[in-house]
């Protein structure tokens, strides 16, 4: 990453510049905007394109206009905020997502979008003009908790949905459309032109995301911040064993085509698989199907989900190819038949090791304790590292590391710690101008 030596004398000065964040600002801003969707049964509940969705976006859109940012939303509802430079450079990105899983909490993706606005007013407060422009982005859909499929708003940037997506995507609860659903949203969106929201490879720098934990790894350490080093990938399927129905007292267990056995064996390998692959490898069996499902009948079909998460790229294809090679062995042993449906094939991320210094850096000077971690959960950081150098930070999840629920707590100082770490990290990639 080299300067340019035109600008020296300019840089020198401006790196002397501390900008300092307004941790209260930040904080009432977190958990005013984070009421928006609120649940009569608890938490949060503020989905894509949903009304509250709506009354949350048109509020983060004014606190950005204030800020001087010129705010765009897109053909599919991401929203952004540009903050301009003194040269027509590709911008750095930063953001997360502004929707909630069912009954949710105030920090999830949330904590992403508002620590950029703080970074990006505190900027502006303190009369700084980057060099490079700064952008910062509300993704839209990340949870995909009407629309199944994930990382919606990243996806649809990254050219890696189908053209028809939102008129073959339907509400899981409702049956309607995609494309209905964005149209009602009534905010300029068109879900027939996908393509008129796509990014490319040359239109930004690099992109940070930071997100809170989801867990309790930071909180066991007793530390706020961590760098994250790798987002690992996932391997998510449905297994279908075919077998026969039989009588559980008549049929003989040498004569059975028992698909629950065979189905409770490969839970099994699925577990045995992630505690021994050599990696902190997660691996989950959270749904099963059974048919006929009754006490004295031997089943004779069951579906189950298998969700590997692994950062290790090697490791992660083993996974999938040795659990089908079981899934296969129980077929022959038992006389069954099975089929696979992929829902996630997602490889592993990495983040940028230059990037991974440059938020470490900012930690150390701000005298702010940090480590460095993997990240198990996804995160709309996957699709933009498949386009720009990317990296993230975490925070702490307080409160026994609980997210996705109405629990989900972030400490108002590891908020405020945070935000100024991406501040620095944001100040320091706006001064550079080549590439990684």
């Amino acid at each position: 990453m080299r300067r340019n030596a035109a600008n020296k004398k300019d840089k020198v000065v401006m790196s002397k510049m501390k900008i300092k964040i307004d941790g209260e600002r930040l904080w009432n801003r977190e958990q005013e905007i984070g009421e928006y969707g609120r649940d009569p049964r608890g938490g949060i509940s503020r989905f894509a394109w949903t009304p509250s969705y709506r009354e949350a976006a048109v509020l983060l859109m004014k606190w950005m206009e204030e800020a001087g940012l010129k705010v765009r939303v897109d053909a599919v509802g991401n929203i952004y905020g540009r903050y301009e430079g003194q040269e027509p450079l590709p911008p750095v990105l930063t953001g997360s997502h502004l929707d909630t899983v069912p009954m949710g909490g105030k920090f999830d993706g949330l904590a992403g979008i508002m620590t950029a606005l703080e970074a990006l007013t505190a900027m502006k407060e303190h009369g700084y003009q980057p060099r490079r422009p700064i952008e910062m982005i509300a993704f839209i859909n990340e949870e995909a908790s009407q629309f199944l499929g994930g990382h919606f708003g990243s996806k649809a940037i990254c050219g890696m949905l189908p053209a028809d997506y939102a008129r073959t995507s339907a509400d899981r609860n409702t049956g309607k459309t995609m494309r209905d659903a964005m149209l009602e949203y009534d905010m300029g969106l068109e879900p027939d032109h996908f393509e008129k929201a796509l990014i490319k490879k040359e239109d930004y720098f690099a992109f940070i995301e930071l997100h809170i934990e989801q867990g309790k790894y930071l909180l066991k350490k007793g530390i706020p911040v961590a760098v994250v080093d790798d987002i690992a990938g996932i391997h998510q399927f449905y297994i279908t064993f075919y077998g026969e129905s039989a009588h559980a007292g008549g049929m003989a267990m040498e004569d059975r085509h028992d698909a629950l056995a065979a189905a409770a064996q490969t839970a099994c390998e699925v577990e045995r698989l992630a505690l021994t692959s050599g990696s902190p490898t997660r691996g989950t069996v959270g749904y099963m199907e059974v048919e006929p499902n009754e006490h004295n009948i031997v089943a004779s079909r069951v579906t189950f989900s298998v969700d590997f998460r692994e950062a290790e790229d090697e490791i992660w294809k083993r996974l999938y190819q040795d659990v089908i090679a079981y899934a296969e062995k129980q077929c022959e042993t038992r006389g069954l038949t099975f089929e696979t449906k992929v829902t996630i094939s997602t490889p592993p991320c990495h983040c940028h090791p230059e990037l991974k210094k440059l938020i470490a850096q900012s930690a150390r000077e701000n005298q702010i304790p940090y480590m460095h971690m993997v990240s198990y959960p996804a995160h709309d950081a996957m699709q933009m590292g498949r386009l720009y150098p990317m990296a993230m930070i975490f925070l702490r999840s307080s409160n026994g590391g609980v997210s996705h629920c109405p629990d989900e707590y972030t400490t108002r100082e590891d908020l405020a710690a945070g935000a100024q770490i991406l501040c620095d990290t944001l100040y320091q990639l706006s001064q550079m101008d080549g590439n990684f």
